[in-house]
Order: structure tokens, then sequence, then C-alpha cells
């Protein structure tokens, strides 16, 4: 649904209030911490008090960046913007405000780049039933040259797929991307980059990747019940590890009231993890694929020792002690919403959009370090990239309209829903709002998850953990799989030689 002219401007004003009693109270009294929810709404679907314009945080600066494009022109068009899920829309576009303060920031922010540039932003459904279906669209529309949008929203694995096929535009050639900027995170630029060039989009025209953040949750109740100590002061001291976690917890299990023998979700764990297990590797700072400096060639990396300890710890943890189980992730979410684990490492949205509906007292903090070979903290992540066609015949257009979405993205809905809902709102002590900080700047990108296509060991964890059959050899997965991992870097390799050599047919 098109926004009219007149409600444009009216929620525009009235987001410009509540942006501008923000930063306004970067000089006033400190408001209320943790405003209040109406019982069962989460903010994304328009829930908050009605008193929250005035119930703001301090906001830091950071966010009032101006960017480089034109003050104002009226191109006169409608901007077109394909998906597929409806569960992926809202972080980017809403068609009416709901009230809540993460929708009205996103209303908000599409409605500035369409004042601004006199375009109407719309979101169109590929119709398609599937994600592979979707992007398959998206690549018969090209190759016809039919294209009746202007970008497209992928799938993180899909999407990259669809790079490799030459039908995308190189984003590097876009002027109008300010890649400076910070609505544009420089770890973003060097992952989703291969020999100069770009195809996937991931900035602050979303908040896709910061919600899905990993992140370690605990239960500081029970960890008080158990004289457990929590892991802020180790983590502040940078001396936070893997195996100080699993220790701590690995012989916590206590059965529940069902009477069943062996583990099941009726119990109480030290930790429970979803078995998607995403994001593991890069979260330890292990890197699968290296971009060598010197060549510029990939070089395969699933060697790496470091990775074999990491599933030696896991597998010992769930498999051969007590105090570990693996389940699908809402199951894993309601067992630690319910207070039936002291640990649960999940993305960091769980507590906008999870544990908000729970009675649980949780802290947050990152990922352990491996072991000391670890410099720093890693909060690896996945995104929903805006991919641009080949056959784009204004760039220039494209370009300005998705730099400006960005730039309002990161003004108006990152610190709507980094700073108001997770830490003012749902985080639950100082200390895990300092965590929560550490995390997003411990954000990484992983390429060998984006582009391996499944065969550079980004599976390994829940191929080896998750399965019917659990074991820790690792070393037999990485002979199996070696094969096809060289053959991968191979296709990704010529793929980007031939789109630098301009061969996009």
């Amino acid at each position: 649904m098109m926004r009219n002219k007149f409600q444009r401007i009216v929620f525009v004003l009235l987001a410009l209030c509540m942006v501008a009693s923000v930063f306004v109270a970067c000089h006033q009294p400190e408001g209320p911490q943790n405003p209040d929810v109406p019982e069962g709404t989460k903010p994304e679907q328009g829930g908050g008090s009605k008193d929250e314009e005035n119930e703001q945080p301090q906001l830091p600066d950071i966010y009032d960046v101006e960017d480089s494009l034109p003050e104002s022109e009226n191109y006169g068009t409608t901007f077109t913007i394909l998906y597929f899920l409806e569960q992926y829309l809202n972080d980017f576009w809403v068609d009416e405000s709901t009230g809540g303060v993460i929708d009205n920031a996103v209303f908000s922010a599409v409605s500035s780049t369409e004042e601004r540039f006199g375009v109407d932003i719309v979101a169109v459904h590929s119709g398609t039933g599937s994600e592979g279906e979707h992007v398959t669209y998206i690549k018969n529309q090209i190759g016809a040259g039919t294209t009746d949008f202007d970008v497209a929203r992928t799938h993180d694995v899909h999407g990259a797929n669809l790079s490799l096929e030459g039908v995308l535009y190189d984003l590097n050639k876009i002027e109008q991307l300010d890649f400076s900027k910070p609505w544009w995170p420089q770890k973003n630029m060097e992952s989703l980059s291969f020999m100069g060039q770009m195809y996937l989009m991931s900035s602050s025209i979303s908040y896709r990747g910061l919600l899905s953040t990993s992140s370690v949750f605990f239960n500081k109740s029970l960890m008080e019940d158990y004289d457990m100590e929590l892991p802020y002061e180790l983590v502040q001291s940078g001396e936070w590890y893997l195996e100080d976690m699993f220790t701590s917890i690995e012989d916590f299990w206590q059965e529940g009231d069902m009477g069943i023998e062996g583990k099941t979700e009726d119990d109480i764990f030290g930790i429970v993890i979803p078995s998607q297990l995403y994001c593991w590797p890069e979260s330890f700072g292990i890197e699968l694929v290296q971009k060598d400096p010197d060549t510029g060639e990939l070089v395969l990396n699933g060697h790496d020792e470091r990775m074999y300890d990491l599933v030696n710890q896991m597998y010992h943890v769930l498999w051969e002690s007590d105090g570990g189980y693996v389940v699908t992730r809402p199951a894993a979410q309601q067992m630690f919403g319910q207070n039936q684990a002291i640990y649960i490492p999940v993305h960091i949205g769980s507590a906008v959009q999870v544990f908000l509906d729970y009675d649980v007292d949780y802290g947050i903090v990152p990922y352990p370090k491996l072991d000391e070979s670890q410099d720093q903290y890693y909060a690896g992540y996945t995104d929903r990239y805006f991919v641009i066609p080949f056959t784009c015949p204004d760039p220039d257009y494209v370009g300005t309209i998705l730099e400006s979405m960005s730039a309002e993205g990161y003004r108006q809905v990152t610190p709507a829903y980094f700073e108001v809902a997770l830490k003012n709102r749902y985080t639950k002590d100082a200390v895990s709002k300092e965590m929560v900080d550490l995390i997003r700047q411990s954000m990484i990108l992983d390429f060998a998850y984006v582009y391996g296509g499944n065969k550079w060991w980004t599976d390994t964890m829940r191929d080896l953990l998750a399965s019917t059959q659990p074991n820790s050899d690792y070393a037999s997965y990485y002979q199996k799989a070696l094969p096809g991992a060289e053959d991968r870097v191979d296709k990704v390799t010529e793929a980007f030689r031939e789109m630098l050599e301009g061969k996009q047919d």
C-alpha cells in the first residue's frame, strides 16, 4: 500500500518529534530505564506504552551523522523492493505506523526518503512459494530483461549463489553509496567483498543483521540460587573462555516432573543449545576460508586446530556430560524462558522478540573466547541481503534511494531498536547494557558462511552434534568434505574473475 502525501507528512513529523525528544534527552536528567510494555505485545508488532515518547534513554551522538546526498530532489517515481517472506519485511519497510517505537522508526525512516526525493517506496511480494523459487524468479526476470523491481531482498546463501551467476550489479560501481559512513560497517564490506567486487548489500537499511547477532543469555536467578558466579567480571577482564562456561555447568541437570528417563524438554539443564548451530566458527574467530592478502586468492582453512578443539568441547558438554541439551531453537528459547536452563546461546534479538513473553531474569554476554590465542570476543551473525539487477537502467537513482534509506535507518531505526528497545527496555541491568555494546562492536559476517554453499565446513557443528548419530570425528568430516570445498573455491573464484573481466551475459 502506497503512503499518501498527507500520511507521510503526519508520521514524519511525529517521528521527528520522537527523535528530537531523544536527542534533547542527552541534555536532560535521564528518564525511566525500563518503561512498561503491555503484557503479551511485542515492539515490532506495535507494542509499547502510550508515554514512550517521553521515556527515551539518552542517546550517544554517533547517530547524528549527515549523508553526502543532495539535499532534495523530485524523482516523481515509484521505487520497488521485491521480497519473499513476510516475517522479514518490517525490519526495513512498513506500510503504516502501528504505534510501536520500532515500527514507527521504520515508517519514519522510509517516509523521510520518500519526502526528500519525491518517490513512493513500495514492497512487492514475488508470489513464489520458497526462498529458492524467489531467487529463481529474480534470475529469470533479469535474464528476460523484464524486471519490475529496482532492488530485491534475498536469503543470505541463496543471494550469494545468485551473485555468482553474473546477474547482479557491483555495489562498488555506484558512486552514491558512501562506504565511509557508519551505516556501512567496515567488517561487512570486508566480508562480502572479493576481488574488489561486492554484490550483496548489508547496511543499516535493515536491523535484521543486528537482531540476528550471536550472544549468550544466562539465568541470573538460577545462578544466584546455586551460588554460581555471574560471568560479567570474567568477560570484562577478557578472560572468559568456553571451557569456563562448560565446566561450570557440565554436571547441572535436574529431571523434571514427568518421570521420563533420560534427558527431556521437561528437565533443567546447565545449557540448552539450539540445533541450528549457526555462526559458531566465526563467533570464535575461526576463518574456515581466508583471503590471501598477497595473492588475493581464497585459501581453505578447515584444518584449523581450533576447529577440532571447538567440536570436542561442544561434543563433551552435549553428549558426554549431564549439563548440556540440544533441541530446536523454539524449544530451547521456551525452556530458557521457563527457567529451565542457566545458559542459552541465541541471537540477541530474542530479548525483544521472545523473552519478553516469559518471567525470566536474564543477563546477556558475548560468546566466550575459545582459548588464549583469541584476542577479542566475536559475534557472528547473518543477514538478508539487498541486491540490484545487473540490468539496472539508472544506478545513480537506485544508489541515491538505497543510500538515503541506509542513512535514515542508521539515524532513526538503529537507535530505536538498539538503544530504546534492546538496551533500555529489555536489557535488565547496567552491566548487560555494557555487554550489549560490546557484542555490537564485535559483530562479524563470515565470507565462508555466505559464499561457501554449505561446502566450507560451516555446518560442521550442526552436522556432527545435532544429528541422529552425534560424534566428534571432525577429522573424517573434514576429509570427506575437502573435495567439495576445493571445487567450491574454484567456482567462486572463477565467477568473480569473469565478472571482474566484464563477461556477464
